[in-house]
């Protein structure tokens, strides 16, 4: 059997095509498919290019925040459809605006029609072909595995059915008959666990076989890493980034400025919140609540007081969906989010970052380390108003979620970056608009 090529195209590439059509699409339009009274057919070519950057950058600004470039829905044709065409016309409403502080004048709406119907027909048709690519090239994998193993895999409802296709394998079979055994059967990628290192790995790889460890598997297809699969040796391996000084100081100075920005422009809805707090369940309108932060140091977390007044005179509960210790107005702030704009101040204080792993609590961490390894881990890097688990996974309301969500948190502490902090804070502002959290 012949061995498929994979299309497996990075985020960042996605959205390096994406911007070259969009930025196609508005150049096409303005060159070749506008009358001269276009406003921007008299505009010098540099500008011009200027512009087709600007309405790409939006574009994929504003598909990102709607979902387009969301990998859980990536199958649904239709939504993929909506969403091109959507993040192709709010994203030309900051091209309209530029173009008329630039130029005093508005781009004509034929040629923003024809603008937002090419690029967003043009990005779906992208889509439509990477989709087509995966349904009918899925990754044929050999698991070298044990049962229980390959079930937790193939369970994972992060992983897309459609995805691979596991190849099935005999144990009994010497580790030489593998390289056979992949080259009948069109392999991929050889899946091996750690009683599975004696392999001939360079064969494989020479052979045109990619070869990955379970961790590494998690973290490229599900993005996550669950504790179970990190032990000390990893823990040495990791590349703190955010450990640097100078990434350590740019990190600061965006958390200062994304803080004192959102202090001040939601100062009106926190006062707002406040009287409705004030009126629905008395005082005080805030809360504090002690936090493990930074390398396990407590803090003290501010937020809008969403619960009745002395909710927990038992001791420390976990928070469920559907808490009936939750007041009308708190279910409202929870669910977008408003509850938790005073911990700007956390921000601004340094005992925060607006992206990093989720606080918790230390009454409740006493029995959640005692159950799950490598729990403080969490703590190598700041926490943080919203992060990776977060717009990944549900609310964790116990032992078993927490550990979940850990997995998640693994995976931000690896791959910490500017870029992936873009994404979650973009992803967060699309959980606000859907009204989840």
């Amino acid at each position: 059997m012949k061995r498929k090529e994979h299309w497996g195209l990075s985020k960042v590439r996605k959205l390096a095509v994406c911007q070259f059509f969009a930025m196609s699409s508005f150049l096409v339009v303005i060159l070749f498919n506008s009358p001269l009274s276009e406003t921007l057919v008299h505009v010098n070519r540099e500008r011009l290019l200027i512009y087709s950057a600007l309405f790409g950058f939006s574009f994929l600004l504003i598909g990102e925040v709607v979902g387009l470039f969301a990998d859980h829905h990536r199958d649904l044709v239709w939504k993929k459809l909506c969403l091109s065409f959507s993040s192709a016309a709010i994203g030309s409403l900051g091209l309209i605006l530029v173009v008329w502080l630039i130029e005093f004048d508005f781009i004509g709406r034929l040629a923003i029609f024809k603008i937002v119907g090419l690029s967003g027909l043009s990005v779906f048709l992208f889509f439509l072909f990477l989709i087509g690519l995966n349904h009918s090239n899925p990754w044929r994998i050999l698991p070298l595995l044990k049962k229980d193993r390959l079930m937790e895999i193939e369970k994972s409802q992060k992983l897309m059915p459609n995805q691979f296709e596991w190849i099935s394998y005999n144990f009994n079979v010497h580790g030489g008959s593998i390289i056979e055994l992949s080259k009948q059967k069109a392999v991929d990628l050889v899946l091996v666990d750690k009683e599975h290192q004696d392999i001939d790995v360079m064969a494989l790889l020479s052979s045109g076989v990619r070869v990955m460890g379970v961790s590494a598997f998690w973290e490229t297809f599900a993005q996550k890493i669950p504790h179970s699969e990190i032990d000390k040796s990893w823990l040495t391996k990791l590349d703190l980034r955010q450990r640097d000084p100078v990434v350590r100081r740019v990190k600061r100075l965006m958390d200062l400025l994304v803080s004192c920005i959102g202090l001040i422009v939601f100062f009106p809805l926190l006062v707002c919140s406040c009287l409705a707090i004030a009126l629905d369940s008395g005082f005080p309108l805030f809360f504090k609540q002690k936090r493990s932060g930074y390398l396990g140091r407590p803090y003290y977390l501010y937020k809008l007081r969403t619960m009745k007044p002395h909710s927990e005179k038992d001791g420390a509960q976990w928070a469920t969906q559907g808490d009936e210790r939750v007041t009308k107005v708190g279910r409202f702030l929870r669910r977008l989010r408003i509850d938790e704009i005073p911990q700007f101040w956390n921000v601004i204080r340094g005992e925060m970052s607006v992206v990093g792993p989720r606080p918790e609590r230390p009454e409740l961490e006493v029995k959640i380390i005692q159950k799950i390894p490598f729990w403080n881990c969490r703590y190598l890097l700041k926490p943080g108003i919203t992060g990776w688990a977060q717009i990944k996974y549900r609310y964790a309301s116990d032992i078993e979620s927490s550990d979940e969500k850990l997995s998640y948190d693994l995976f931000y502490v690896k791959n910490a970056s500017f870029f992936l902090d873009l994404e979650i804070i973009l992803s967060t502002l699309r959980s606000l608009m859907k009204g989840s959290r």
